[in-house]
């Protein structure tokens, strides 16, 4: 014990190494107190090592920043601290200055290590979020990473109060008023503020080590992930480096040619397509509205689906067909000078990083194809909205196919497989594309107005629209069921039967989502089918939100049947068209609100639908934010039959334009629920396994 000189660098105790004997006071130069993640520098008057616990090893590294003394004690229990201050009588104010401006110092390095322990995890998860897409650029299929989705962030400390910190730096703000008029006054005081830090200190210690070992934790638990994500990102600087220097990334030549070589199309077929697309790329003008060109665009659109069906039914038996037909297949990609040099290599990273969606509902055209190939699903209905046993019976009917022909092609892949082509694929993939006229089946740079990795839409980027509308308008892919097992007792009850659907990507740079049916044939209880360009233009969020909307419309339309505008049977189309229709006699709308829907219906040209689909985005994307865009009459009608999820109905509760309808929600869905909760407690009298739908059906209630 005694004084210790110190040379600059020289380590006084080391962390993990050194058992905590003594404690130390500075009285000359600076020391460095450190952990694996930050540091602060002590002057004349601090003591070293106080943070520490005796017959412990140090948790901190001390170490001389210049040519440095201490004074050494001995400290084997927080006792030893007074009578360190009492030995030092003539020195008591800087002693408790410096402890304060110790205090402080390390009230910022908590701070500062929480804020980084967060900007870490948040870090992390964006990468993680990030990561789908950076594999997609550089055409690595994305590995899983399940342990990403257990991480949570840092928890801030309820052990320091607020108002310690404030008191600490408060006493520092003073610091030099404290030393004159304060710390002086006698042993007492000194010691008292001394031990006042010494317990603050423990505090900070004890919670910073907590966040040492959460960053810790949080990266031997994310190492495998870190590694991948380094990885992808210097495949991608490459890559960019690649492109910077002209260097050639993604070497395709002469797809078209490969395309229709593999695809065995005749050779008549083969020139047919070369020619228009050679004469399409020749046009600098290609999507004027005059008659010439409108004439090669259809043409290519009927030629287009000619080659793309002989290219699909041969890929089925080739476990790896050439990147280009993948690339044909999925983006509608036939010629790399009419794609652009950038656009091939990004398609072909795509493309080549590809992989289905895990849930099965997110499909591109050609997987889809594949199902309706395979019969897994039944062909889609036509433009004359016929399924395919009522389109085969019409042309039995027509005369154009006897009863052998029908009976023969019923289950017939490669009929069905026609037929699916000819109506939701030749006919959605126009629609999606949103500019009807224009429209051309084949990839083209000229139709990229967003950058393709922001534009294209992936199985992820889809089931995100899905729990986003769930967690707004929970019941939206709902339908009413009935469950009955005569054993048990049960002879009926209703139950909400959720069913995602079928998102089918279609291959081109389009502006529209849209609605092909709701339902399979007759089954209310199957998937819908929509249809969204694979790479997207314009604003997604609002596009899905109006798709949705319109599902909502056409399957209360389809549930209802004929009734689905008679008001005397209550339902979502039969109260909006009632509402739309006698606005005008409707008492509870202002004058200024007549006037509004009477601009709207205009607008619209007097399609109820249409006005639906507009205030349903309101609804949406503004109401659940808090943000009133409705009059009370259409909010009433959506809230009624579309209502929030109950995170949105608790924060919309004490807003007087929800409070009444809240209050009405809850009475009828209480009366729904009576039926069930009573069949539960019948059952569990009886001792009976409550049924699984039962009991989903009541958390359902609860959303």
């Amino acid at each position: 014990m005694g004084l210790i000189k110190l040379e600059k660098g020289q380590v006084l105790h080391k962390a993990g190494a050194d058992t905590v004997e003594t404690l130390e006071v500075l009285v000359k130069g600076s020391i460095k107190i450190s952990n694996q993640y930050t540091s602060i520098i002590l002057g004349v008057g601090s003591f070293i090592g106080i943070v520490e616990t005796p017959g412990n090893l140090y948790t901190y590294t001390i170490e001389a920043m210049e040519e440095s003394a201490v004074y050494s004690y001995p400290f084997n229990s927080k006792e030893d601290i007074p009578k360190v201050v009492k030995s030092n009588p003539k020195i008591l104010p800087v002693l408790a200055a410096q402890s304060i401006d110790c205090a402080a110092k390390c009230c910022d390095v908590y701070e500062k290590e929480y804020d980084d322990a967060t900007k870490e995890y948040e870090q992390l998860v964006a990468d993680y979020a990030d990561y789908p897409a950076l594999c997609i650029k550089v055409g690595e299929v994305a590995k899983s990473f399940p342990e990403i989705n257990e991480i949570i962030p840092p928890e801030q400390t309820t052990n320091i109060s607020e108002w310690e910190f404030s008191f600490i730096r408060g006493l520092k703000e003073h610091d030099t008023s404290l030393k004159k008029t304060f710390y002086p006054l006698g042993l007492d005081v000194a010691t008292g503020v001394i031990m006042a830090a010494y317990v603050l200190y423990q505090k900070i210690s004890a919670e910073s080590q907590l966040l040492s070992e959460y960053r810790r934790t949080l990266r031997v638990k994310t190492a495998a992930f870190s590694t991948a994500i380094k990885a992808i990102r210097a495949k991608l600087s490459d890559q960019e480096k690649s492109e910077e220097s002209g260097a050639q990334v993604v070497t395709i030549v002469n797809a078209l040619s490969t395309i229709l070589v593999y695809s065995g199309v005749s050779q008549e077929i083969s020139l047919k397509f070369e020619e228009q697309i050679t004469e399409f790329k020749s046009h600098e003008n290609r999507y004027d509205s005059g008659d010439e060109a409108r004439a090669l665009r259809r043409s290519i659109g009927s030629t287009f689906y000619e080659v793309y069906g002989p290219a699909f039914l041969k890929s089925l038996n080739d476990p790896n067909p050439p990147i280009e037909l993948k690339m044909f297949f999925m983006f509608g990609f036939v010629d790399e000078e009419l794609a652009g040099e950038k656009n091939t290599a990004i398609l072909y990273n795509m493309a080549k990083a590809y992989t289905p969606d895990p849930e099965g509902k997110t499909l591109t055209v050609y997987e889809w194809l594949k199902k309706i190939y395979n019969l897994e699903v039944e062909p889609s209905r036509n433009e004359f909205d016929q399924d395919w046993p009522t389109y085969l019976r019409e042309q039995k009917i027509s005369g154009q196919l006897n009863q052998a022909q029908v009976d023969l092609m019923a289950d017939d892949p490669t009929s069905r497989l026609n037929f699916e082509i000819h109506n939701l694929f030749a006919l959605g993939n126009r629609m999606t594309f949103g500019r009807i006229s224009s429209f051309v089946p084949v990839f083209d740079s000229q139709n990229v107005l967003r950058p393709l990795d922001m534009a294209y839409i992936t199985a992820a980027k889809v089931a995100d629209y899905y729990t986003m509308i769930r967690n707004v308008d929970y019941s939206v892919f709902c339908r009413q069921a009935i469950f009955s097992d005569t054993e048990i007792g049960i002879t009926q009850v209703y139950y909400d039967n959720d069913i995602t659907p079928y998102m089918i990507l279609m291959p081109n740079i389009g502006s529209r989502a849209a609605l092909w049916q709701e339902i399979e044939g007759k089954n209310r209880h199957t998937p819908a089918r929509m249809l969204v360009s694979i790479f997207n233009t314009e604003n997604t969020d609002e596009i899905m939100i109006k798709l949705f909307g319109e599902f909502r419309w056409e399957m209360c339309k389809t549930v209802q049947g004929i009734h689905w505008n008679d008001v005397t049977d209550p339902s979502l189309t039969s109260m909006y068209c009632d509402y739309l229709q006698f606005y005008k006699k409707n008492s509870a709308l202002s004058s200024d609100t007549k006037e509004k829907l009477r601009t709207d219906l205009k607008k619209f040209s007097n399609n109820y639908k249409n006005v639906f689909i507009a205030d349903y985005l309101q609804y949406v994307k503004f109401e659940a934010a808090g943000s009133p865009r409705l009059n009370k009459v259409a909010r009433e009608i959506l809230f009624t039959f579309c209502p929030f999820s109950k995170d949105l109905r608790d924060k919309v509760a004490e807003n007087p334009q929800y409070t009444e309808l809240i209050n009405h929600y809850k009475v009828r869905i209480n009366n729904v629920a009576k039926p069930v909760l009573n069949a539960i407690a019948k059952l569990k009298k009886d001792g009976i396994d409550i049924p699984e739908v039962l009991t989903q059906q009541i958390e359902h209630l609860k959303q």
